[in-house]
């Protein structure tokens, strides 16, 4: 997807953002198309788009604890699909979970 197009013959242009170029808002910034061998410059908006999601346990519902994919695995956490709190996993998720515990990892070698 081309960032922009040239305002001379219309071919898509990629903006060169090498060193953080290009990126600066309220600046105008060079640009050469290839296409045309036309000099133009250009304008950078930066826009925040937000989407909002139920977070039902923030209202009374209970937590929807999942196990994190953390390596290794001893090192897991749960965290709810819903508000993404996390925890540590109790002694029942962990043996449901089939994840070992810190110290005997530890004494395996098996630690970062």
């Amino acid at each position: 997807m081309a960032d922009m197009n040239c305002p001379y013959c219309g071919a898509d242009q990629e903006a060169n953002h090498d060193d953080g170029a290009g990126y600066a808002e309220d600046v105008l910034h060079e640009h050469w198309c290839r296409a045309c061998d036309k000099h133009f410059v250009f304008e950078t908006f930066i826009s925040l788009s937000y989407e909002a999601k139920k977070a039902d346990c923030l209202n009374s519902a209970p937590h929807s604890w999942l196990a994190t994919k953390t390596y290794p695995p001893q090192y897991r956490r749960m965290r709810c699909s819903g508000c993404g709190e996390e925890r540590q996993p109790t002694a029942e998720e962990s043996a449901a979970l089939n994840i070992p515990e810190r110290a005997q990892a530890q004494q395996k070698g098996q630690t970062p």
